[in-house]
Order: C-alpha cells, then structure tokens, then sequence
C-alpha cells in the first residue's frame, strides 16, 4: 500500500510517499516552494538522484499535479491510480480526533475553524476539494495535529471562561504538533524504554512543548489555536487577552491590522526587529544587538518555564528531548536552556551538543537523560492512515 503525505504550508507543498509493502520505506520527498508567484521552485529526493527546477504553480493542486507527474517520469509510480490513498497533516477539526476519511462533512468541519488556524485549514479544504474533483476515486484521509493530546485532563484543557464557550464554541486547549510529540513518545520507548515522564520539546518556525507520561500526552504548550504558547519565528505566542482592544484603538479601530501584526509580525521578528529566522537573530546578538539578545533570552525562558511547569504535571522527570529545525540544529538555544537546569541535576556533554545527529547528549552524572532527535511527522500520518484504510484505526 503507498500512502502520499501532504504537508501544507500558505505557499509552500511538501509531500513524502510511503510504501508499506517494502517496510514504511519512503520512496520519494520533496516540495514546491512559492507558489503563487511566477518565480516558484521545486526539489524532489528519488532514488539515487535529486530533481529540482524552477515552475510556476499557481495554487497547491497544481503542485501536487508537478509532483506526481515528476514520480510517474521517474516510474515511481505508474500514474495516480498507485497511490493507495492521500494522508493529510490536517491542523485543527475541532473536537474530531485522529484519522478520518474526507468528506464534504469533515470540510465543513474545518472550514468552520478556519478563524483558529487561518494559516493552515483553508489551505487544506481547498486542497481536498480540488482533489475530490479531479481523483473521486481517490481516498483522502486527515489526521489532526490535535489528535494525540486528546488525553489531556479536562481539567486542563478548560479555560476561565463561560462554560457554554467551551461546550458550545470549543474554545479550549488543543494543543498541536501531535505527529511531531507522537514520534517522539514512540522513538524514545525503542531508545531508552525506562523512560517515562518526558518532555519533548519542538523548536522551529512554529514552537511548541509537550509532557508525555508513559507515551500518553498530558499537556501541551499551544492551547485553542497555533498562536498560542512560546512565542514563533513572527507570531505572538501567549498574549493578555484584554490587550487587545487598546491595540485595536491605537490602530484607528482596524481590528484585521492588529490580528496581522500578532500573527506576522511579532515572535523573534518583532522583538528583535532583524528577522524571523533565529539564525539570523543568533547572528545579531553575537553582534552585540540587544533586541536580538532580548529575542532569544526570552525565548530560552519561556521553553525553560514550561519544562518546569510540566516537571510538575508529571511529577518527575525522566527525560527531555530537543526536536524540530531549531532543536536538532541549534546547539546554542540547546546550551542555554539545559545550562538552567542544573537544578534538575540535568547536564548536557559539551562536544556532543555541537552536533546535529541523532543521539542523546547528557553527561553520565546528569540525573536526566537529554535526546537530539530528528522529527518525522509524516512517517506518523502514513501509519494513521494505513490503519484506517486497513481497518484498524478510528
């Protein structure tokens, strides 16, 4: 059976195709960044060769189209019909959980919170429709991002607001990078089974944190929407609620310019004021800039805040693991956030922490373990919609 992930960004389609009559084996990846503009690019990993080009695609059918012609010229796969099934890492269904067929009532599901992750799910409905047009015969399966942290107590999950809000409304934690903290639950039981009360820790464009008790989600970072939590490279993070209204006056009332602002003009962007890459930010404050210092000194305080927060929903700890572009790759945030705690009787293997691979970094007289682990969201999607199609799954 193939199963063909789709990652979906506001201009960019990313896609990795699974076999799983050859082991889970991953047979092709790649993408198409820019799309919308004349000026777009692709880059396709096959076997034994990279393609790469430049394309126009205007919408993110016609990059699926770009990509699955390039499989089929590269006998990949024969044509369309190959492909047992298309699965999404769709962000936000509101209370539907795991892995679902698509359908027109699973559209409306998401297009109904569209306003929670304007981002992600109208680029996903629009997707899906497009697909159903163009392959009916073609099974789509979606499995949310919210899935794997709807173990979360009730009790936390709620938030202080009127009780009709979050039974009528759904305004609630979720929590998102579900195929992201799934992974990681499920790769540290194969490395270090001892390890129970965990704390896994995503780092990128987009941030997020999540404690793991005996691979069962128990809290997550990121709360209703994908907003929430550490600030990301240009979006706000948690925020007083009730400072909202005042930015909105002081915008002469545009309601639609502040939302842009918080969502594309805040995180390492607006504090810094150099860039929404922390690489670049990294770079200013080696330079002495002291925004970008401020930018990443807040950074590390915030992940260092809710690795205490959820030490104490798990009561203990066991181990903590760095994940994500930004936690595989920059052994400097890594430094600076272990380098706190040492109350934790945590300490990191200096040499070890420069490098980018797979393995675990922690000292032997450090209590807790401490993991470098490159994420594979996809390879979770895959499964979840191999079980569905199989019979197995929700």
């Amino acid at each position: 059976m193939k199963i063909l992930v789709l990652n979906l960004g506001s201009t960019s389609f990313k896609f990795k195709l699974f076999d799983f009559n050859k082991g889970e084996e991953a047979l092709a990846s790649g993408g198409v960044e820019s799309i919308g503009s004349p000026k777009g690019a692709y880059s396709i990993s096959l076997p034994g060769f990279e393609d790469k080009g430049e394309c126009t695609c205007a919408v993110h059918g016609d990059a699926m189209d770009l990509c699955i012609n390039i499989l089929i010229k590269n006998n990949v796969i024969k044509s369309i019909a190959d492909v047992d099934a298309v699965g999404y890492k769709a962000v936000h269904g509101g209370s539907i959980i795991g892995a679902r067929m698509v359908d027109d009532d699973l559209i409306n599901v998401m297009e109904s919170f569209a306003s929670f992750v304007p981002a992600h799910n109208p680029i996903y409905t629009s997707t899906m429709r497009a697909l159903q047009d163009k392959y009916p015969d073609l099974k789509q399966v979606a499995y949310f991002e919210t899935s794997f942290h709807a173990t979360m107590p009730e009790y936390r999950a709620i938030y202080g607001v009127p009780y009709e809000w979050y039974k009528d409304y759904g305004i609630r934690r979720y929590g998102f990078h579900g195929s992201s903290h799934s992974y990681i639950a499920w790769k540290l039981s194969e490395l270090e089974p001892e390890a129970k009360k965990i704390v896994s820790i995503h780092l990128g464009g987009s941030s997020s944190l999540c404690a793991i008790d005996d691979g069962i989600s128990i809290a997550e970072s990121m709360g209703a929407t994908t907003q929430s939590g550490l600030f990301h490279n240009n979006r706000v993070g948690d925020l007083d609620v009730f400072c909202i209204p005042d930015l909105i006056k002081k915008h002469n009332g545009d309601v639609n310019e502040v939302f842009t602002q918080l969502s594309s003009k805040g995180g390492f962007l607006g504090i810094s004021g150099v860039s929404n890459d922390l690489r670049e930010v990294l770079k200013a404050r080696e330079e002495g800039n002291e925004r970008a210092d401020l930018a990443v000194n807040a950074f590390v305080d915030n992940i260092v805040g809710y690795i205490g927060m959820f030490a104490a929903y798990l009561e203990g700890l066991d181990s903590i693991v760095f994940t994500g572009g930004i936690g595989q790759k920059s052994s400097i945030i890594r430094e600076m956030v272990c380098s706190k705690l040492s109350w934790l009787s945590l300490y990191i293997d200096s040499d070890k922490n420069q490098e980018t691979k797979d393995q675990r970094i922690d000292t032997e007289k450090s209590r807790i373990s401490v993991w470098v682990l490159e994420t594979n969201e996809e390879l979770m999607v895959a499964r979840q919609a191999y079980k569905l199609i199989k019979g197995e799954g929700y």
